[in-house]
């Protein structure tokens, strides 16, 4: 079989997935002809941006066309069903909440979301779509106090959808807020945090230090790409899953090329990873994709790929049924790829 059709029936699993960078130019336009807006020029830099400062800009944009519920509530759907088509079976979508003078509260914004994956699990139900709550590190510390109090109250109401806190944001503004998390996560919430996306040893050793329950990216913790032994060791050492996004580290030029990312250094330490889509809508990605761009860029087998996404079932934010339903559902999957 063909290895770009192989990746596409391949049944996968994304963990990196934020919603407004999802948003696909299909559902940017619906959304600026329900608005009435026109961001085109702006947007035509969507899939050339070639710095990270560049790509937070983007997320400027989607965010003022999605500042209703009637937006919100389409682009979700929108963004799970294309998931769907790409044949991933479970998502995890994370996005910050959202307070629009006039127009939504930051309840609102949860709830929408809500109702969007309910929505979807009667039309999909073959896809599971779970929640993270994000705090953006550059909002300041009353905006990230305020949106782990809502996680904590939202995954006390829906423990099937919210399942966990997700630390984002730009990397060279703010600050993690690592001491905010400790309830969430004393309750049962999970947690992920943006890692070593800028070389910064202190606050990278701090979210080691911290062991969330997964990191995103890890660029720069391997010595030979801004971090130190120390660094890499600890992450080996931790054994915390990292969320892998190839694309987005290419054309944010965090690295250089796919030949001297982390994954090599990752994978050649046995180390827990999973790729993931990061912004599927901002880098012009799929999922599937970044499994062809990994087997391409890393001479992976595609019995390799069948094990990068079963172990990637060990790193999902789900409970223990639901991770059997999911080692079941890509067993029978996996049988016709044969």
């Amino acid at each position: 079989m063909d290895l770009e059709v192989f990746c596409k029936k391949l049944p996968k699993l994304e963990l990196h997935a934020h919603l407004n960078g999802s948003v696909s130019p299909e559902t940017i336009r619906k959304l600026c002809e329900l608005k009435n807006k026109n961001f085109h020029e702006d947007l035509s830099r969507i899939n050339t941006s070639v710095s990270l400062k560049e790509c937070f800009k983007i997320f400027d944009i989607v965010h003022a066309l999605t500042d209703t519920t009637d937006a919100l509530f389409i682009t979700t759907c929108d963004i799970i069903s294309e998931f769907h088509n790409d044949n991933v079976i479970y998502l995890e979508l994370r996005s910050t909440p959202k307070y629009v003078e006039g127009k939504m509260n930051k309840n609102e914004y949860i709830e929408t979301i809500i109702k969007a994956i309910e929505h979807s699990k009667k039309l999909l139900p073959e896809i599971i779509v779970k929640f993270l709550v994000s705090v953006n590190r550059r909002n300041g510390f009353e905006d990230a106090e305020e949106n782990v109090k809502l996680a904590i109250d939202y995954y006390k109401k829906y423990p099937e959808y919210i399942v966990g806190i997700d630390l984002s944001g730009d990397p060279t503004e703010g600050d993690a807020f690592l001491n905010l998390f400790i309830n969430a996560r004393n309750i049962g919430l999970k947690i992920a945090a943006h890692c070593a996306e800028v070389p910064n040893e202190k606050e990278i050793m701090d979210i080691l230090e911290f062991k969330p329950d997964r990191l995103g990216h890890c660029t720069n913790i391997h010595p030979n790409l801004k971090g130190s032994h120390e660094l890499f060791d600890k992450l080996i050492e931790s054994k915390i899953p990292v969320e892998l996004c190839l694309t987005s580290n290419l054309k944010c030029e965090t690295i250089k090329s796919l030949s001297e990312h982390q994954f090599l250094y990752l994978y050649e330490a046995n180390h827990p990873i999973c790729l993931a889509t990061d912004d599927k809508g901002v880098f012009d990605t799929t999922l599937s994709q970044e499994y062809k761009l990994a087997a391409d860029n890393y001479n992976l087998t595609k019995d390799n790929l069948k094990q990068l996404v079963i172990s990637s079932v060990d790193y999902a934010f789900v409970s223990k049924e639901e991770k059997i339903k999911l080692l079941n559902t890509i067993a029978c999957k996996n049988k016709q790829l044969n």
